[in-house]
């Protein structure tokens, strides 16, 4: 019972992550309206090369920076430091960033599923994709997954270890399905927050303050 509360997390977190993120980019995606740098030579490229020819902006390298350490704080917090538990970490951080990446076109009242094709998308418009329905970047990164998860479990003759990830995707790919539903009300509430946004007149207040 464990793991559904574990793959439960890991969906929320990367929920939250998505929406932050199109508070942040609107439907400028890969951070294409920020003041931010891209870069795909030098130590760049290596990112380039396995996020399919993909910049590395500023933005994206701290923020993977900031989920590496958030994701690692665990073991600081009496969580006692392991091969299997990295791996369990380690895995648990790039399903989430992967999950993540998907909300955030399911989501975004810019794109939606209707507007997840290779052709509005630059950013994964390079890369292959899967029948045209998602990145194969995407099945890359599952199964990636599931090799760091089979070699300790093969290693360490720790079978339910490669199961628990398996119910765990499981479960992330029902709830992925079930939050369709919400991305109606989540785009209603998104255009309705920027209808009552109230942020000129709190900056016109700001700067009177300043003034007096």
């Amino acid at each position: 019972m464990q793991i559904i509360p574990e793959a439960i997390f890991i969906f929320i977190a990367a929920l939250i992550f998505a929406l932050w993120e199109i508070e942040i980019e609107g439907k400028n995606g890969w951070a294409g309206k920020l003041p931010t740098w891209y870069k795909k030579s030098g130590f760049s490229k290596v990112f380039s090369n396995i996020a399919a020819k993909r910049p590395l902006s500023g933005y994206h390298m701290m923020m993977m920076l900031f989920m590496l350490v958030i994701f690692q704080s665990v073991f600081f917090f009496g969580v006692p430091w392991n091969f299997l538990n990295e791996i369990s970490v380690l895995m648990m951080m790039i399903l989430m960033l992967l999950i993540e990446d998907f909300l955030w076109f399911e989501f975004n009242p810019y794109y939606g599923l209707k507007r997840f094709k290779k052709q509005n998308i630059w950013w994964h418009g390079k890369g292959k994709w899967f029948f045209n329905l998602f990145p194969i970047e995407y099945l890359r990164g599952i199964f990636f997954l599931t090799v760091i998860v089979v070699i300790p479990a093969i290693t360490l003759n720790n079978k339910p270890f490669f199961s628990d990830y398996l119910e765990i995707v499981g479960v992330e790919i029902i709830l992925i399905i079930i939050s369709n539903i919400f991305v109606g009300p989540y785009h209603r509430w998104y255009k309705k927050m920027r209808t009552l946004d109230e942020s000129r007149s709190f900056r016109r207040k700001i700067k009177f303050d300043k003034i007096n």
